[in-house]
């Protein structure tokens, strides 16, 4: 009885359960790294097999100052063998498109035994858009025609890095 309920609150744990903000400091650069992710944003649809993203700031020493930029790491498997080279990535926070740059490059084989490709996208958003994407109410990722809405499990994946970043 015990290991069946044990069993079935195991299975029955949300995926906020598990989302925890990694701190590393590296001596030897005196380089400090909070980290969280990778998180499902979706599984198979449109054009991709799976999208996930993780989250990341760095500074220097021990002592965190407060944040200027956050990066947002995008990791996509594609459907098709070839990456669209005119993908156009933006954030609907609240119905209104933002658009921040970006640094894209492609990986190959990203599921060993498959002949898929992946693709990495990473942005580097400033803390105060990264406040207001958190707190929006209604948060999409519109990739060219396909658009990802954050569950409510992948925008609390936010709201924990925030809340570990903030001072």
């Amino acid at each position: 009885m015990i290991a069946t309920l044990l069993l079935l609150s195991l299975i029955c744990q949300s995926p906020q359960t598990a989302l925890k903000v990694e701190t590393r400091f590296d001596e030897q650069k005196n380089l400090t790294t909070q980290s969280l992710g990778p998180v499902r944003l979706s599984g198979p649809k449109y054009r991709y097999h799976s999208l996930d993203f993780s989250l990341s700031r760095s500074y220097d020493g021990t002592t965190p100052p407060t944040p200027e930029r956050i990066t947002f790491e995008l990791v996509s498997v594609v459907k098709a063998r070839l990456l669209n080279s005119d993908l156009y990535v933006v954030f609907v926070v609240d119905g209104k498109p933002i658009h921040f740059s970006s640094n894209r490059s492609a990986i190959r084989n990203p599921v060993p035994g498959r002949l898929w490709i992946g693709e990495r996208i990473i942005f580097s958003i400033s803390y105060e858009d990264f406040v207001r994407i958190t707190n929006a109410e209604k948060l999409s990722l519109k990739m060219g025609g396909d658009v990802f809405d954050f569950d409510e499990s992948t925008r609390e994946a936010l709201r924990v890095f925030l809340s570990a970043v903030k001072n």
